[in-house]
Order: structure tokens, then C-alpha cells, then sequence
């Protein structure tokens, strides 16, 4: 076995010792974002076992990543980064612009998760431009398995968005119909909306103002506004906007 003693001093290579392990850039990222509850790190990493995350969590905070914060009042238990944790945005932003632009993502879209997608998207919904009471949509990915069809996003004002795996019982106010891979492409700025909405590949029914303010309130992932707001002030006039 050999020594670390013995091995070329390099801090990228001490890095990678405590980033390296599966699922630990993944979890690091979702904490940036704002999650801080184990059920909900699940929720969006569908991937990870219990055990596994369980472990992960305590590997980080181990390494002065993460604090551990129960409230004795409620039994609730929050995960917080740390100042350590917080150095390391930067990184993780210019790793998602990298392998938006290098790794093939719009070739990946048929292998995504409809449950993980559908969480993620909840943070890509503008409520300021939705009118001021609760709204609920629901997203129907007809090419999915049943399990996996229909979601219930509900936006409250002065609430963060939730998403519903089962029908939560109030009226709908409008159902989108879209292939999974068309939602995606939309998402990830490799189609347009309007576009797939006039091609009939995204089906809009219900509420018509909602309908028709959709490309207010429906905004695409951080890494694809970032490249087009890249792409415009380099003078890329092909860009998709």
C-alpha cells in the first residue's frame, strides 16, 4: 500500500480526494440550489439509496462541508453548507457551463428521469409571473411509463414551488402534454417553446392567460441562459432565444 506520504504534494489531487466519491459534486450541487432536507435530497437524486446518501452526508460533514442541524422542537433535521462549502460555487457553475457546452447533454435528454427532471424544474418556475393565488399545473408525459406520467406542480404565493407525484385534489388551472425529451430540449435551450408549442409537440390546455404567459413563467435551466446570454454579447446571432 502505498503512502500519501509518498505521493507529489498537488492540491487538485487533494480535491479530488474529498469531491471524488460518486454522488458528492451531485449533493453539493442541490445544497447551492437550496435543498437542505434528506427526503428532498432524494427526491432529487432518485439514483442514491438511503444508506448511501446517509453516508455521503456524513463523509461531507466530516470534512467540514456540511453542518448537521436538528431541531430538538420538531425532530426536523437540516444539512447547511459551510463557508468551505460555499467557496466551492464557482466550481460547480463553471463544471454544469462545461458540460452543457462539451458533454453531449441534448444527446443525453432520452436517458433523463421524469420524477428528477420534474423536481428540478419546480426551481425554474417564476411565480411573480403567475397570477397571485395558488396555481397548479400538470405536467402529462404521455411516451412514460405510468408511474411516471403525470405530475402536480402547485405554485402559492409566498410559498416555494411544490411538486405532487399523486393527484393532491385541487382543480387544475392548466395541463401541459408534452413528450419528455420535448420538455427537456425546451428546458435546456436546444429548442424553442413557442416553436414546439405551434408544431403541436407541446399541448397547452386550460387557463388561457396562464397558457399564453407560459415563456414568462416557464424559464429554461440556469446553464442555458448563461450560454445565450454568452452567445448575444459575443454577437452569436444563430442563437435560439
Amino acid at each position: 500500500m502505498v503512502s500519501k506520504k509518498n505521493m507529489l504534494f498537488c492540491p487538485i489531487h487533494m480535491a479530488c480526494d474529498v469531491l471524488q466519491p460518486r454522488w458528492v459534486i451531485q449533493i453539493l450541487a442541490e445544497m447551492w440550489w437550496g435543498t437542505t432536507r434528506f427526503n428532498d435530497f432524494r427526491r432529487a437524486l432518485p439514483g442514491i439509496s438511503p444508506s448511501l446518501l446517509s453516508k455521503r452526508l456524513s463523509e461531507l460533514e466530516a470534512q467540514g462541508l456540511v453542518e448537521r442541524v436538528a431541531d430538538s422542537a420538531t425532530g426536523s433535521v437540516d444539512y447547511l453548507r459551510t463557508p468551505a462549502a460555499v467557496d466551492l460555487e464557482p466550481i460547480l457553475e463553471a463544471l454544469g457551463q462545461w458540460a452543457y457546452r462539451h458533454a453531449g447533454t441534448q444527446n443525453e435528454l432520452c436517458n433523463a428521469d421524469a420524477r428528477a427532471f420534474v423536481w428540478n424544474l419546480r426551481r425554474s418556475i417564476n411565480s411573480d409571473a403567475l397570477p397571485p393565488r395558488r396555481v397548479v399545473i400538470r405536467l402529462i408525459f404521455p411516451d412514460q411509463e405510468a408511474a411516471v406520467q403525470d405530475f402536480w406542480i402547485t405554485v402559492r404565493p409566498g410559498a416555494p414551488v411544490d411538486v405532487c407525484y399523486v393527484d393532491p385534489g385541487y382543480d387544475v388551472d392548466l395541463f401541459v402534454t408534452a413528450e419528455l425529451e420535448t420538455l427537456l430540449s425546451v428546458y435546456f435551450g436546444h429548442s424553442r417553446l413557442n416553436h414546439e408549442i405551434d408544431a403541436g409537440r407541446i399541448s397547452l390546455i386550460g387557463s388561457a392567460p396562464i397558457a399564453r404567459t407560459v415563456d414568462r413563467w416557464l424559464m429554461m435551466s440556469s446553464h442555458a441562459r448563461a450560454r445565450i446570454k454568452s452567445d448575444l454579447t459575443q454577437g452569436n446571432t444563430a442563437v435560439k432565444v
